[in-house]
């Protein structure tokens, strides 16, 4: 079997706070990472980057994660540009469609995404991308969900392994005030904090986080929870596709 990850995340800058290290550790050794990043971020803080509108503040954004994701190894993109802020309002069954349409078609061996408290920020467009991405691994195995999609020349996929996000509690940040479900992978981010932080960098309209990236996310290891698939060998591994 050919190892994959998919990231499925909602704002360009997630990728680097949540798992940068995880990607950039498995770009290493040659797995690749396909990242779905549901918003162009427009209505995020601009860290007084020159910006007129939130068309321009997207088109930064946009590049800012292509940026990144040069720097972590990431292989491929895909921003269908729902707006930021705004995914709870969705009925959701064409965003569903369009991470079961990227899974399909990146075909991943594991998939990551938000768990359901939304990250420590608890932000909405985080807790729905949970719920989105938990359908969509389930949904992208079968022939009759998005049937349009297999009509139209894709296969159906059946990822091994679905992780949610999470960390350690409690934070030194006094405004990160939620705990995540619990861990049961381990990730060594120590040899990926130079490439970690070189990732932040690039997004140079959230430098306004500098310092909560440096103290709450720049940490030793990134933490993930099992939450659907092939169950791991151990309760805490140290490695996504352990037993696979």
């Amino acid at each position: 079997m050919t190892q994959r990850i998919a990231c499925v995340f909602a704002h360009p800058d997630d990728e680097t706070f949540l798992v940068g290290g995880t990607i950039a550790k498995y770009a290493a050794a040659g797995i690749r990472t396909d990242l779905f990043c549901a918003t162009n971020g427009d209505a995020g803080k601009n860290s007084s980057v020159p910006v007129s509108s939130r068309d321009e503040l997207a088109e930064i954004r946009k590049e800012e994660l292509r940026a990144a994701g040069r720097v972590l190894g990431i292989a491929s993109i895909e921003l269908p540009g729902y707006a930021d802020g705004t995914l709870h309002t969705l009925e959701l069954t064409a965003l569903i469609g369009d991470v079961v349409s990227f899974l399909r078609r990146t075909r991943p061996t594991v998939v990551i995404g938000f768990g359901p408290e939304g990250a420590p920020t608890g932000h909405r467009d985080h807790r729905v991308m949970s719920y989105v991405v938990t359908a969509a691994f389930f949904l992208s195995g079968l022939r009759t969900a998005y049937n349009e999609q297999i009509a139209g020349g894709l296969e159906t996929h059946s990822a091994a392994r679905l992780y949610y996000h999470a960390w350690q509690y409690p934070h030194k940040d006094p405004r990160l005030k939620l705990e995540s479900v619990p861990a049961t992978a381990k990730i060594d981010n120590r040899p990926w904090l130079d490439k970690k932080l070189a990732a932040f960098l690039e997004h140079k309209t959230q430098q306004y986080a500098y310092e909560l990236f440096k103290n709450d996310v720049l940490l030793d290891y990134e933490y993930l929870a099992l939450a659907a698939g092939t169950p791991q060998p151990t309760a805490l591994v140290d490695d996504l596709f352990a037993g696979l």
